[in-house]
């Protein structure tokens, strides 16, 4: 496809229109996002996707739009949803039943860079695309995209950290749920593992394949990225266990009648993007995170806590650190020991909810508490109900 307008560079368009959606793409003094986008997309990619905006269109919308016959923008659009660029709502793939208005003529949106076409890249990832990405987030498009509220992503605590009347309030937190309803589960390779892996600079020993777990009709095969319930709920367990956080994907009510757990990326804070990439930012966690906080913080039990340093160990952002030094315990023979070691404490403005440390905790000190009618985050029932709610954000930021 040519670009129509020869005056326009079409990846300074692309550039723009991402710039436009509510993820936001900044715009950087060394222009390292346009090399980001040449290294990911070829100028005919580059000059459909510069034209879509966050409303849906048919492929024939878009053609007459774009002055251009719907037989060659069809297959160029088809060709961008697994790149990452484009994406449709009425995806079936969670396995589940469409909504009635989801149903008919298949229609076409720009995808955002995060949560995006850079999740996507696992295929194109190389050092180069890995050294750009550090650059422009560290030039302010960490900032731009990980900064405005609400976060990318929401956090969803460890399974068994919730009371069945608070997962009734918000079934969308109900991981177990999840897995009752499907057999096969889609799990992938973690991109920003693979990303921090091919820079060589830290040593994660956490597993690579961590993220999805979305549900897939019961008739896909099985292999290397889908498998069964048993398999699936096996390595969900692992991750808990390793300390991961559950990042879950909005547009809980896109595909299904109610709201539901609908998949995760599973979290460490030395790979991931939404953990990681904020303090490559410079970012305050307490208000800047890439991950939208859970509507409940980790409380410690005083008198159950032994001071033995799990949950700060586990804490994926530093909210919990040992408080003062205890008074020694009287020892008979007269000799004062050194003083014992102080019961963790919750720095309540960076807990994020996820209960890492709850399930962690081998003395059972720690549970979670809901927030405050005025702190309760309201979680968005859909995507465009979350670009609306930052839409929102971003106008109050204006001066």
């Amino acid at each position: 496809m040519s670009n129509p307008d020869q005056t326009v560079d079409i990846y300074e368009r692309l550039a723009y229109a991402l710039e436009m959606l509510p993820h936001g793409f900044a715009r950087t003094p060394s222009g390292v996002e346009i090399k980001l986008m040449k290294k990911a997309f070829t100028p005919e990619e580059a000059a459909l996707a510069g034209q879509l905006t966050r409303h849906p269109e048919t492929a024939a919308e878009i053609a007459k739009r774009v002055g251009t016959d719907v037989a060659e923008v069809t297959p160029l659009l088809e060709r961008l949803i697994p790149l990452g660029l484009v994406s449709y709502p009425g995806s079936t793939a969670g396995g589940g039943v469409l909504k009635e208005e989801m149903k008919g003529e298949k229609k076409y949106r720009l995808r955002p860079f995060m949560v995006g076409w850079y999740e996507a890249g696992m295929r194109r990832l190389d050092k180069e695309f890995a050294e750009l990405f550090e650059q422009f987030i560290t030039e302010g498009g960490g900032e731009r995209v990980f900064a405005p509220r609400p976060g990318l992503l929401g956090v969803v605590p460890h399974r068994g950290a919730l009371k069945p009347e608070w997962i009734a309030r918000e079934p969308h937190l109900d991981i177990d749920a999840h897995f009752a309803r499907h057999e096969r589960f889609l799990v992938l390779p973690c991109v920003c593992k693979r990303e921090r892996e091919i820079l060589g600079d830290h040593g994660c020993k956490l597993p690579m394949k961590r993220c999805g777990f979305v549900g897939l009709p019961p008739q896909t095969p099985l292999g290397e990225t889908v498998l069964d319930r048993e398999e699936a709920m096996k390595l969900f367990d692992k991750l808990e266990k390793l300390g991961h956080v559950h990042s879950a994907f909005y547009g809980f009510t896109m595909f299904a009648e109610a709201p539901q757990f609908m998949g995760t990326c599973n979290c460490c804070n030395c790979c991931c993007g939404l953990l990681h990439g904020p303090k490559l930012a410079g970012l305050d966690w307490s208000t800047e995170g890439g991950l939208q906080k859970s509507n409940y913080r980790a409380v410690i039990d005083p008198e159950k806590c032994t001071a033995c340093g799990a949950c700060i160990d586990r804490c994926p952002v530093n909210a919990i650190s040992e408080g003062p030094k205890r008074m020694p315990l009287a020892c008979p023979c007269g000799v004062l020991p050194e003083m014992r070691p102080g019961i963790s404490m919750v720095n309540r403005d960076k807990c994020i909810g996820c209960a890492v440390c709850v399930t962690g905790c081998p003395a059972d000190a720690i549970e979670l508490a809901p927030v405050s009618a005025e702190e309760w985050f309201h979680v968005p029932s859909s995507m465009q109900e979350w670009e609306e709610q930052r839409l929102e954000y971003l106008a109050a930021q204006k001066p």
